[in-house]
């Protein structure tokens, strides 16, 4: 009862907090108060809320549509992966049980409106109000009399309150403490996903931008040669072929553990290298390419024509404004090293959220491929509303007024 009364505290608080940033910025109410005007029209919060107003309706739009998409497979096919000895039971009893899975699943329906009912009830459960899930298939408990005799059984539910319901994996638990999508996604799954998206962030920076500041001192030289065919390489040869590359180099050929453990730090470097030094090369490109575009600025000649020299015209004015471009995309590089990528993660061996996303696929778990559905269109949403906040602060350039 708290979690309910505390939950539905917080999102009237955030609903009113909403309609006070509407009503003050369009001056129906403190419109002769500039401290008030300031702190609440101010620029930045007004685009962030329609930034995720906007975003909402994008989120659905995408659920809606996979929702849609996971429902074209055919009823037998869904049936066949859940229900065990399919093609050795009797054909009453095969569609009692897939009646049961549909059910479960949430694919019960006989016209397009119990398809749209559907829909909708998803949509409740994803949004972030409180909710009680539970589990019937969690087991059974004794029951003894007095005398410490077993009487029988009874039947235990197992349930939780969510604030976020993404429903019960029924394929995808095994090996796992817990059927809660959420906590498979949140709890096992994504943390070694992190691990290794992190490390490689780090790599992907430290490596990427030195490099291009390096290229674009150094143009046609020999650093900018080598980086050139670096990059062009990258672009050229298939991605997961790069992986593979990349994999024979620090395995078979540095020695680093092929196998991902999460207890052994050392056998995060290999996934975490092949991530960090295929991604680092955009990095690289963009930098040397904002870096040349800035030395043809008419403030560089001008610091030129005053003697100032070249390291001081480059670590002073030209690497200062050729990164703020590139800033937009290090929040979305930290928040997306949260979803992993499965084809590094499906060869490294990593339990991570890409690898769950193939299990998902090949088991046909629905509830658990439209959680990481929703998940990921989150955090991408967070990413890029992130990544203009951190521009507009950084870039005096940009303004985010509407006048």
């Amino acid at each position: 009862m708290a979690t309910f009364l505390i939950g539905y505290t917080i999102i009237a608080l955030i609903v009113m907090f909403v309609i006070f940033v509407i009503l003050v910025s369009r001056r129906i109410i403190f419109r002769n108060n500039a401290k008030i005007q300031s702190i609440f029209a101010h620029p930045l919060l007004i685009y962030s809320l329609k930034r995720i107003g906007s975003a909402f309706i994008s989120i659905m739009l995408a659920i809606s549509a996979t929702y849609l998409l996971l429902r074209l497979k055919s009823r037998n096919s869904i049936c066949q992966s859940y229900v065990e000895n399919w093609d050795k039971l009797p054909y009453d009893i095969r569609e009692i049980r897939c009646d049961n899975v549909m059910r479960n699943l949430g694919l019960y329906a006989n016209n397009f409106w119990e398809v749209i009912g559907q829909i909708f009830n998803y949509f409740y459960k994803i949004l972030p109000f409180p909710k009680t899930l539970c589990r019937e298939d969690a087991g059974t408990e004794p029951i003894y009399d007095a005398f410490n005799n077993l009487i029988s059984y009874v039947k235990v539910h197992d349930c939780r309150t969510f604030i976020i319901d993404l429903g019960i994996s029924y394929k995808m638990a095994s090996g796992s403490s817990s059927n809660y999508v959420i906590d498979i996604i949140f709890g096992e799954r994504m943390m070694h996903s992190f691990r290794i998206g992190i490390i490689a962030v780090v790599i992907e920076l430290a490596i990427g931008y030195p490099l291009g500041v390096l290229m674009a001192k150094h143009k046609d030289g020999i650093v900018d040669k080598i980086g050139k065919t670096y990059i062009i390489s990258i672009d050229a040869i298939p991605g997961v072929a790069y992986y593979y590359i990349w994999q024979l180099l620090l395995v078979y050929l540095i020695g680093l553990p092929n196998k991902y453990e999460s207890a052994n730090f050392v056998s995060w470097l290999a996934p975490a290298l092949t991530m960090g030094l295929t991604g680092m090369a955009g990095i690289a490109l963009w930098v040397r390419r904002f870096m040349l575009d800035e030395f043809n600025s008419d403030y560089v000649k001008f610091a030129r024509s005053k003697g100032i020299s070249e390291n001081r015209i480059m670590y002073t004015h030209v690497l200062r404004n050729a990164i703020v471009p590139l800033i937009r995309s290090i929040p979305a590089s930290i928040l997306g090293a949260l979803l992993g990528s499965f084809y590094i993660e499906n060869i490294y061996g990593v339990p991570g959220l890409g690898e769950y996303l193939i299990r998902a696929n090949e088991s046909n778990d629905l509830y658990a491929l439209q959680g990481i559905v929703v998940v990921s269109a989150f955090i991408s949403i967070i990413a890029y509303l992130a990544g203009d906040i951190v521009t507009a602060m950084v870039d005096p350039r940009v303004s985010l007024a509407s006048e």
